[in-house]
């Protein structure tokens, strides 16, 4: 238990360091891009990655896949076991760099209709695709299957370390390049070289830090069968994400034009790094909970997920607060109010965030188990629901019909249908007391939040200080009414949650 509450608190620190800095250091190169080259840049390495974004789908979820296999082998030190999966691991991810490689050079003849005017770029376009898709395809080609044994082995922590510092020194050249040299050419080179780097490391760490596991031997045939079957329910569950997650600025274009489709951007900007925080937190405890799914009871998993379940909420109350009475004035002045949508259109962003945020637990159980092949209908039936309610919702209602369309699938198909599938396949009983818990957070995450809207709402200062003033504020309802209203409804969960800090804390 002591390992596994380190290894997360390890990896949630290091994912939620990597979130802060990552942000900053693009905002500074394209602040760099834009002054000392140009905007249309900028559009380039955007259409570039767009297309690196579709050819990646050849790589259908295996590392997920073959992470989730990694578990049971890994705890029972079972080292045969893993040199086969690494070596089966190595062989897929080099045929997928081939894949790509091949895509990548037929779309190369296609990528100046891609691009269209290159106004004030000078360069080759032909020649800076090459060098980006040689980015791409380096990781495939040489070392990234090893980041699979750092994730299974929960030390995500270290991958990230090495990651960010490898960002930072890649930045730092990178401005070099553009303010020094103003070569664009050696801009992306770097960025290339910083890939082969990294995975250069990656290799040599993982010698020091797993000396016994390397590819070597044969994939036992029932592990096989199993990474082939999750990664045919991976990739159902790909296509939902491209349906949910890239379909909507589409539609928004085609329906209302690129001005509203830029507002609707810039709204989904604030949504996308908040949600962000929430996947680097699943995401870093997801290995810690598959250790514990093979080696811990069905019942101690289960009042680890409602554990869980009742600090992550406390986390989304604060955030859904915070998004509802900052969420407004923050558009105001980034973008000006021209730019704003209107209070109603908010408040659906900060629902659909809720809705997605609350899933993100349970949703960390389910790919820890595996289970993407037995809740292919669940995938299939969303993404069908998802696309036919954003286009007619957006048809009728605009900008609110798109952000309300994925908002209704997750919560009737996706969150229903997965948490039954979870419950009827893995923990069989406590589904009545799971909903039970969800309707009551639920509650308390309305009425924190209404306190916390109305308050703000009488701060009438503008600009820098009416922010901070509201920022204020809206700590102090949070501080005051979340644990109360956890206390007074769930004081069990609140006094296991307050030893299992004091855990997190003390590792």
């Amino acid at each position: 238990m002591e390992t596994r509450t380190l290894n997360s608190k390890r990896n949630i620190i290091a994912g939620i360091f990597t979130n802060c800095l990552i942000p900053v250091f693009a905002f500074v190169i394209k602040s760099a891009i834009v002054r000392y080259f140009s905007v249309e840049y900028i559009g380039l390495t955007t259409v570039f990655s767009s297309v690196f974004q579709i050819l990646n789908i050849a790589e259908l979820g295996f590392s997920t896949a073959i992470i989730v296999n990694l578990y049971k082998p890994l705890k029972e030190n079972d080292t045969l076991a893993v040199r086969g999966i690494l070596a089966y691991y190595r062989r897929i991810y080099r045929i997928i760099g081939l894949v790509i490689l091949a895509a990548g050079i037929i779309v190369c003849f296609f990528i100046k209709s891609l691009v269209g005017d290159t106004g004030m770029i000078s360069e080759n376009i032909f020649i800076l695709y090459i060098i980006y898709l040689t980015e791409k395809v380096c990781g495939f080609l040489l070392f990234a299957y090893k980041e699979a044994l750092f994730n299974a082995a929960q030390r995500l922590d270290i991958t990230k370390i090495v990651y960010i510092s490898i960002y930072f020194f890649r930045g730092c050249f990178q401005l070099l390049a553009l303010i020094v040299f103003r070569n664009f050419y050696l801009f992306a080179t770097v960025f290339m070289m910083a890939t082969v780097i990294y995975n250069i490391t990656l290799d040599i760490l993982s010698k020091k830090k797993f000396a016994q596991y390397y590819p070597e031997g044969k994939i036992d045939a029932d592990i096989k069968r199993n990474v082939i079957e999750q990664v045919a329910g991976l990739s159902v569950s790909n296509v939902l994400g491209v349906s949910r997650d890239s379909l909507n600025s589409i539609i928004v274009t085609s329906y209302l034009g690129l001005t509203i489709s830029g507002q609707y951007s810039n709204y989904l900007t604030i949504y996308d790094a908040v949600i962000g925080f929430f996947l680097v937190i699943t995401k870093a405890i997801q290995a810690s909970i598959g250790n514990s799914i093979v080696s811990e009871s069905v019942e101690k998993n289960y009042a680890d997920l409602t554990r869980m379940e009742f600090l992550h909420n406390l986390f989304i109350t604060a955030c859904t607060a915070y998004m509802l009475s900052l969420y407004q004035p923050f558009m105001k002045l980034w973008m000006g109010e021209e730019l704003m949508f209107s209070n109603p259109v908010m408040m659906l962003f900060v629902v659909y965030f809720y809705i997605r945020a609350m899933s993100e637990v349970k949703n960390a159980y389910f790919s820890a188990l595996g289970y993407w092949w037995k809740a292919k209908w669940v995938f299939v039936t969303e993404a069908v629901v998802v696309i036919a309610l954003m286009s007619c919702l957006g048809k009728l209602f605009g900008v609110a019909g798109v952000v309300v369309a994925p908002s209704i699938s997750i919560l009737t198909i996706n969150y229903i249908g997965i948490t039954n599938l979870l419950f009827r396949e893995y923990f069989g009983s406590g589904r009545k007391e799971f909903y039970t818990n969800r309707l009551m957070y639920t509650v308390i995450t309305l009425i924190t939040c209404g306190i916390s809207w109305y308050c703000c709402s009488l701060v009438t200062y503008e600009g820098i200080p009416g922010l901070a003033i509201r920022i204020a504020v809206c700590s102090l309802v949070l501080l005051l009414t979340v644990p109360a209203l956890m206390y007074l409804f769930k004081r069990k969960y609140f006094m296991e949650s307050i030893t299992f800090i004091k855990q997190i804390i003390r590792a």
